[in-house]
């Protein structure tokens, strides 16, 4: 089962599940439930980069492209836990930026990442706040009375869902002007937001913002389309017309593709990721045929060089796997000082895992060694058995968050001593106590003897 929603606000509504489809599916770090994710859309690779126990939403990376801004529930699990986090690209230097008892989320870069815009509830609405990159200085942007939400921060404009509609407004907090006006904006139907507008993100030349509108009720969480529309509110055209439950749309730093998430498709839950050109061209599905029954993808977004996607994981079927450990040898029957090759596999696949390799000797005492995974989960290990008589060779593995230990069965081989070479065992036929060579030497010397006597 999957959940399905589709904007920050979902966070305050129950999320509705629904079942997933399964495909094929690729290696995907399993360690904790939550974490942030590289994806390969060339080789459908997927890189752990951050874990955690606690949610994650709204994934950002600064102008520079070495830091991630997102929200995570620190220290409980209420919408009042989520406070602003930044790490490093390279999974390095997480920072808890806000510390409060009321929620802070949906955090943007200023464009030279000084400063991140977020929104928090202190009071009776969800307004938009400003700090600086390491927390200090936090201070109220923008108060509209309403709930103010999903922000987006792009050379001196912001972009925000005021009412259900897009807005922007100036860096400095004035300037506010509504975009889009929806005839059916705020109108509540049978689903966990009103109809409207929401996520805006402004693109990278600063002309135009992608959003997604909710244009049907049909099913319980929504149905939506994304659109584009000019940064002066004219030009507003449909770039899907699936009305699957779709958006949280990011522009690739090219400003030629658009990545986006499918949450679901009717009843049926997703979480899937897609991109299309930003002129709704060339629709590709990345990850249905990629990724495992219960993996989610969260916020996705395009790396610095748009080669790579980000995005937050979700293992929504989260348990502790069960896992299985083979083992075998290259032979049962190994000669004193030949190699012995002992492999085998963890099943499912875990790369990196440290495989301990107990050789138990003739006498009873035991040899350790230990190797590492490949990234298909097997291993490998070469060794030379010292004495001559019975041994026996066992694997184990201690597990990590998300995998139990496992262990292989027992396997036994022999050593033997390596035959010693004689003159008998060297050569076949002959005479007894002669190598053939010899014999044969022999008879031509006698041979040529016999005829020399017999011309005297």
């Amino acid at each position: 089962m999957r959940p399905t929603s589709i904007s920050m606000l979902l966070m305050l509504s129950i999320l509705f599940p629904a079942v997933t489809s399964v495909g094929i599916e690729s290696i995907i770090p399993y360690q904790e439930k939550w974490g942030i994710y590289e994806l390969d859309p060339q080789t459908g690779s997927v890189n752990f980069i951050y874990t955690t126990s606690q949610k994650i939403t709204t994934l950002r990376l600064n102008g520079a492209g070495d830091i991630f801004v997102f929200s995570q529930r620190i220290d409980g699990e209420e919408y009042a836990d989520e406070e602003i986090c930044t790490l490093g690209v390279d999974g390095t230097g997480f920072r808890r930026l806000t510390h409060n008892d009321y929620m802070d989320v949906y955090p943007t870069w200023s464009p030279d990442g000084s400063r991140i815009a977020f929104l928090s509830w202190p009071w009776e609405t969800l307004d938009i706040y400003v700090m600086d990159s390491d927390g200090g200085n936090q201070e109220l942007l923008y108060d509209s009375g309403f709930h103010d939400a999903d922000i987006h921060w792009r050379g001196d404009k912001i972009a925000f869902t005021r009412n259900s509609q897009i807005w922007v407004m100036d860096d400095n907090g004035t300037g506010a002007t509504q975009l889009t006006d929806h005839l059916r904006a705020g109108e509540w139907g049978d689903t966990v937001l009103p109809f409207g507008d929401y996520d805006p993100r402004i693109s990278p030349d600063g002309s135009k913002i992608v959003f997604e509108r909710m244009v049907d009720d049909a099913s319980p969480h929504g149905n939506y389309d994304i659109f584009c529309v000019n940064l002066d509110g004219s030009g507003e055209a449909a770039l899907t017309d699936t009305g699957w439950t779709q958006g949280l749309a990011v522009w690739s730093n090219s400003g030629d593709k658009i990545v986006y998430s499918v949450s679901a498709m009717g009843t049926e839950g997703r979480y899937d990721i897609y991109t299309m050109n930003s002129d709704s061209g060339d629709v590709r599905d990345l990850t249905s045929d990629l990724f495992p029954q219960g993996f989610l993808a969260h916020c996705p977004l395009f790396s610095p060089d748009d080669s790579k996607i980000y995005f937050v994981g979700e293992w929504w079927d989260w348990r502790i796997l069960e896992t299985t450990l083979s083992c075998s040898l290259s032979s049962n029957e190994v000669t004193q000082g030949e190699s012995l090759t002992v492999s085998g596999s963890i099943e499912p696949s875990i790369s990196g895992a440290n495989v301990t390799l107990t050789y138990t000797k003739p006498d009873g005492s035991s040899l350790v060694r230990h190797v590492l995974t490949e990234a298909d989960g097997s291993y490998r290990d070469y060794y030379e058995p010292s004495e001559v008589g019975s041994w026996s060779v066992e694997t184990s593995w201690g597990g990590d968050p998300s995998h139990h230990a496992s262990r292989s069965r027992s396997l036994d081989l022999s050593v033997i001593e390596p035959e010693i070479e004689t003159e008998e065992s060297s050569g076949g036929g002959g005479i007894p106590g002669f190598p053939l060579e010899t014999t044969i030497i022999g008879l031509i010397l006698g041979i040529a003897l016999h005829f020399v006597m017999r011309r005297r």
